[in-house]
């Protein structure tokens, strides 16, 4: 028999193979460790795999909202190693130079080359899997729709208001990968049975074909999460709240949540769309404003149309904070839409005082 060994980072899995003299050998496979949160937990990784790969092939499910593809930026870890991997460009793009030069990367565009040392947020580790049934499909608008599943029993599904959770959709990604897509936590947090989306209809995406076109009652599908930090902070400042499409779906989360903890804070929703077939959920919002009397909803068209007798608030979401606020320094804002609308509203906040870190968004991405 012929061994062929090697020195490696960490402990090595082996598999036989036989070699050309028709006898076994050992095929070699460079295992680099993954040592989180200073020996937390201790995985391994192959060589040349991105870190996103091998955590999910150990069950570690970092955030995603595109299934790693460098689109979402939200598989983001600190790697504490004295010499970093040297950014790439979607990880220049999508994190800060500050981020960078402290160690920030992006799991899904980290290759293993070296044993590495990562920080994570605590709040990775308390993300489930969870097994869930569709029970409803409620049209909203032409091209959005509200989605009603529940845990299959007798497991019950850890919430939060304003989370996400990913979806692992019953169909194949083009590189051949099980299809990961993330939407918003639409549903009170109280109830763990039964959850809710509101999910917008993606042009060509084959995310959201499944779950519009093909998607059945009584149909199951997996679950991870919850997952993000996008939640309302426990304070008393004055707070706006932006949403534009299926962006309300996160909101509608924390006012439900806000209305069973009997929250009491004075908080606008600006609700933006073009035209009145656009907006959804009116009659309920202004529910909610009953139960919150601190609590103000005002939706709002870019571009009414004539038939529809608009006697609302017209204009950009943008020109709207304009108009209602001028020194925002003692306020935070909670932001849910296209990438455009968030930089738009976080650049007029700010000009008005509000700090950086009082500004909060949940963000499209364009990959569903």
């Amino acid at each position: 028999m012929i061994y062929k060994t090697q020195a490696f980072s960490a402990q090595c899995n082996y598999a036989w193979e036989p070699d050309f003299l028709g006898g076994p050998h050992m095929a070699e496979e460079t295992l680099f460790c993954i040592d989180i949160n200073a020996g937390e937990r201790m995985l391994q990784g192959r060589a040349g795999e991105t870190l996103f790969q091998a955590l999910k092939r150990q069950d570690f499910y970092l955030p995603s909202a595109c299934g790693g593809q460098g689109k979402c930026g939200m598989c983001r870890l600190r790697i504490l190693n004295a010499a970093l991997p040297e950014p790439g460009e979607a990880e220049q793009k999508l994190l800060s130079v500050h981020q960078l030069a402290l160690g920030w990367r992006l799991a899904c565009q980290t290759r293993l080359r070296e044993d590495l040392k990562l920080e994570l947020p605590a709040a990775y580790y308390e993300a489930g899997e969870y097994l869930v049934r569709i029970t409803a499909k409620t049209a909203l608008t032409k091209d959005i729709m509200l989605l009603r599943c529940q845990a299959v029993a007798p497991r019950l599904v850890r919430l939060e208001a304003g989370c996400w959770m990913q979806w692992v959709i019953p169909v194949k990604s083009q590189d051949g990968e099980p299809c990961l897509r993330a939407f918003s936590l639409a549903s009170n947090p109280k109830d763990q049975r039964n959850l809710e989306f509101i999910i917008k209809k993606t042009p060509c995406g084959i995310g959201t074909a499944w779950i519009f076109d093909q998607a059945e009652l009584g149909d199951t599908l997996t679950l991870r999460g919850p997952n993000g930090d996008f939640h309302l902070h426990n304070n008393q400042r004055e707070a706006v709240f932006v949403a534009g499409g299926s962006g309300l779906s996160a909101i509608r989360s924390i006012l439900l949540d806000m209305c069973s903890k009997g929250v009491q804070r004075k908080v606008r929703l600006f609700f933006g769309a073009r035209h009145r077939r656009d907006l959804y959920m009116l009659d309920e919002l202004a529910e909610i404003e009953k139960k919150l009397p601190q609590f103000k909803f005002i939706p709002a068209l870019s571009d009414p149309l004539p038939e529809e007798q608009w006697l609302g608030e017209s204009g950009l979401v943008t020109e709207l904070l304009d108009k209602y606020y001028q020194d925002c320094s003692g306020m935070e804002a909670y932001l849910c839409g296209s990438p455009a609308m968030l930089q738009a509203c976080v650049n007029l906040l700010q000009n008005k005082g509000m700090p950086p870190e009082n500004i909060f968004f949940d963000k499209f991405v364009s990959s569903c």
